[in-house]
Order: structure tokens, then sequence, then C-alpha cells
């Protein structure tokens, strides 16, 4: 399984620095104040809106990612749906398998 980027349980605010030093492996205390001090000497208005937009993307651990949702009908013409994510073979190799696999 992939490593992802999570927020901590083990947090002081909303996680982000924590979950940082998770992924790399990091101690948090570390993290934290070296994030701050980032903060602070590059000018406080930046560093909290990253932190904010960092909290809101971050997903809570044991999240599942989001899955893609398959249609029946299209959107905008209303018709039936007839894309499979098969986009390499022609119609025509699709109905020969379909007919192989009955």
């Amino acid at each position: 399984m992939q490593k992802r980027l999570t927020k901590s349980t083990d947090k002081i605010l909303a996680g982000v620095f924590g979950g940082i030093a998770d992924y790399f492996g990091f101690d948090p205390a570390w993290v934290r104040i070296i994030g701050a001090a980032v903060i602070l000497f590059t000018g406080i208005f930046p560093g909290i809106a990253l932190y904010i937009i960092a909290a809101m993307v971050m997903p809570e651990p044991g999240a599942s990612s989001p899955k893609a949702e398959k249609h029946d009908t299209d959107y905008h013409t209303g018709r039936p749906n007839s894309m499979d994510g098969d986009f390499t073979k022609t119609d025509d190799e699709k109905e020969s398998d379909s007919k192989d696999n009955e």
C-alpha cells in the first residue's frame, strides 16, 4: 500500500505539521518548531494561509480516497453513457471480446 500524507492524530491545531512529520519520519516537535519559525520569518499571513489550505486539503487519517463515479447517462445530452474506460480497443474488438466471454 502506498504511503499517504494525512493529518496526524496527535494534533496541536489541525494536525498538519504532525502529519508531515509522520509522512517523512521526523520528530513532530521539530517539524512544528520549524513550521512556526517559517511562518514567523516569512510573513505571518502567507504562512497561516498555507497552513489553513493544507488543513482543508489533507485528509483525516484512515479516510478513503474518493472514487470516480460512473453515470448511466450523459449530463448534457441525456443519452446513455457508453464509455467503459477501455480506450485501446475498437468497438468491433470489444464486441468480439464480449462474445468470447459468453
